[in-house]
């Protein structure tokens, strides 16, 4: 809980300082645009496809309301579809070309003691990004089976989005900074406190205006906690290291 509140504090404080705030708002333009032209774009074909499995008129005024409710359901729920495609889209950004700038800004200014050992490759990064979405949108699509529990619409959204949190900001904000043994090592240590940094990052999609800019408000709270738990995970080894080598007999 220490690196939450650590990564919450020096996240408010890059935020003051305005040197990242660029980088919040221009995923949200892009991906706004893409949604925006898709969902237009897409629109007509998609409600008269909708529109087809309604063709045959059903009998009586009941089962008339009833296939108009049904359309209407269906209709709702393709434009609630594109939330979680519009979020996915904003992690990717962020991901793929955000970090990079933000980590290299954030880590020359407030951790420049730690050595870059560039332990994590673009390659990789793109492919944990890509997979990671994948593998969301389709626990998403599967999840919906249980909306109609009390809560559930609210509740595994918001965990699904921890984790894709977790699984792709991870990796992103140490691959620079840490090498392999690094990446592995503090993705066991710390992996509770990236999941939930993770679902901090997914609570903001809920809040108004933040929402628009969360994953990348989660991405600056995963570069804090990355590195700080970095700089201590070498500070912990500079010092058994020290202490390994003391001559016998001496404190």
């Amino acid at each position: 809980m220490d690196l939450i509140r650590i990564a919450l504090w020096r996240s408010l404080a890059t935020l003051g300082r305005g040197k990242v705030l660029w980088e919040m708002f221009w995923p949200l333009l892009a991906a706004g645009v893409v949604w925006i032209v898709a969902l237009a774009l897409a629109w007509e074909p998609l409600t008269a496809w909708l529109a087809g499995w309604f063709e045959t008129p059903p009998e009586g005024a009941q089962a008339g309301m009833l296939a108009m409710a049904g359309f209407f359901a269906l209709k709702v729920l393709l434009v609630l579809s594109v939330l979680p495609l519009m979020y996915v889209t904003l992690l990717v950004i962020v991901g793929i070309w955000v970090m990079p700038r933000v980590v290299s800004q954030v880590g020359r200014e407030e951790y420049a003691d730690l050595e870059r050992h560039q332990g994590g490759s673009f390659i990789h990064s793109l492919w944990n990004t890509l997979g990671a979405s994948g593998l969301f949108l389709l626990g998403f699509l599967v999840s919906m089976i249980f909306w109609w529990i009390p809560g559930a619409a609210l509740v595994l959204p918001w965990l699904l989005t921890a984790w894709l949190n977790k699984r792709t900001f991870t990796y992103d904000c140490l691959m620079e900074h840490a090498d392999a043994e690094e990446l592995r090592a503090l993705q066991a240590r710390e992996g509770g406190t990236f999941f939930w940094l993770g679902a901090i990052g997914a609570a903001l999609a809920y809040v108004p205006l933040l929402n628009l800019f969360a994953p990348a408000l989660t991405g600056l709270l995963f570069v804090h906690a990355g590195l700080e738990a970095l700089r201590r995970l070498r500070l912990e080894r500079g010092a058994w290291m020290v202490e390994t080598d003391l001559p016998k007999g001496k404190p």
